[in-house]
């Protein structure tokens, strides 16, 4: 199989180029197993080198063990393809309503693949995490409680210092509540949630360090140095929920050249604006949340680290639900992005969606998705209005009434 290069549009073309440059790191036209390993990387992707060759294999085409641009445009085309059943295939807002026929013929390829979780398929055909809940009873929360602390205990030591750290500094704040979110991420599975939990710690002692890791998620607390950083609108919280209930969160790429900001910086309020969504919304919890990304104008104005280390923390440390990702309005080079996104992400890359096109045929997608244009921030062409400073100050209201309580 051969690329008709006349079929692609230039601009599109020259995105591939530039996509397949980033990982072609040595220059010499074709991207090996070692380059490739370092691109999972980058994405927080930990694959074996027996994936790695596996996956060259699927795209060599002429068996040099490399994969050259030719090869490299065949693949990317083949994950455009994979990812052509929309968030809501059925223009529906329930599970029982949907072509159950159609969505196993559209999805056949990856229920074929073994890494692909009930979650996965669900987010596929509906884009809904909320259909896959437990059944919460006191009896349910309190026995998967107990085993929560029996899987911590069960954790080497050098895989939980953080954690002790935390239960040393601020027992009180690692309570029945703050176990029950882990809990629910992980659909209560307590196993996955105790090590879910650490690694959410460990993270926090990352991005924080040892002198805020452990101090409230507050603006005079973990925040008290990043009050500047806090105002730039880069990750939001839109105070609204799509048609499932599940809630979404904005991230301005394209408003903000986030390559001026430390990255930590950003992760740090990234998670602040996430925790105290997360600590004040039980549906959240129970629903998950979808992600809409206004990707960057130009690749000179993307942080990666912030990208990468904010999809580790909510792939594998935050106490939620990623039920999708959204890809709004992307230029050619993003577009191509996301559809590598696609392949990096592992069992995530069902749940990245692209909306692209124009603003009527972006819309007109969203709202099959159960996404109306009130729910979509002004700077991605909806009518949701997001007042920064405005959240800012009933954030320290709330905190400074909480404060006096203690």
């Amino acid at each position: 199989m051969t690329v008709d290069y006349d079929s692609i549009p230039e601009e599109e073309l020259q995105a591939m180029k530039d996509c397949f440059a980033l990982f072609d790191t040595n220059k010499d036209g074709m991207i090996d197993a070692e380059e490739l390993q370092a691109g999972f990387e980058e994405f927080g992707q930990k694959r074996r080198r027996s994936s790695i060759i596996r996956m060259i294999d699927q795209a060599d085409k002429d068996d040099n063990q490399k994969v050259d641009f030719e090869e490299f445009v065949l693949l990317m085309k083949e994950a455009e393809m994979d990812g052509t059943v929309e968030r809501a295939m059925a223009t529906t807002k329930s599970p029982e309503e949907v072509d159950a026929e159609q969505a196993e013929k559209e999805l056949r390829k990856r229920l074929n693949r073994p890494n692909l979780t009930r979650d996965d398929i669900n987010a596929s055909i509906y884009g809904n995490l909320s259909g896959v809940r437990v059944s919460e009873t006191p009896e349910l929360i309190s026995s998967k409680i107990r085993m929560f602390d029996e899987e911590i205990s069960q954790i080497k030591e050098g895989k939980k210092k953080a954690f002790l750290i935390a239960m040393e500094k601020n027992p009180d704040k690692i309570d029945d509540k703050h176990k029950l979110m882990f809990l629910r991420a992980e659909l209560f599975n307590s196993k996955k949630a105790a090590a879910r939990c650490c690694r959410h710690w460990d993270f926090l002692l990352d991005i924080f360090g040892p002198e805020k890791a452990f101090l409230p998620m507050t603006q005079k607390g973990a925040l008290r140095d990043d009050l500047e950083t806090l105002k730039v609108p880069f990750y939001n919280d839109t105070g609204v929920k799509d048609a499932y209930g599940q809630h979404m969160m904005f991230i301005d790429f394209r408003s903000n050249d986030t390559t001026k900001y430390d990255y930590r910086a950003i992760c740090r309020c990234v998670m602040y604006v996430l925790w105290n969504r997360l600590e004040g919304d039980e549906e959240v919890q129970m629903n998950g949340m979808v992600v809409q990304v206004f990707s960057p104008q130009s690749p000179r104005t993307w942080n990666a680290k912030i990208s990468r280390n904010v999809l580790l923390y909510l792939r594998y440390g935050a106490p939620v639900r990623l039920a999708s990702i959204h890809g709004l309005h992307p230029t050619r080079l993003f577009k191509t992005m996301f559809r590598l996104a696609r392949i990096m992400a592992g069992e995530l890359g069902s749940r990245i969606k692209i909306f692209g096109g124009s603003t009527e045929e972006v819309f007109a997608k969203l709202k099959a998705a159960g996404i109306d244009k009130d729910k979509v921030a002004e700077k991605a062409g909806g009518t949701l209005v997001l007042d920064r400073e405005k959240y800012l100050r009933e954030r320290l209201a709330v905190e400074e009434e909480e404060e006096k309580k203690l």
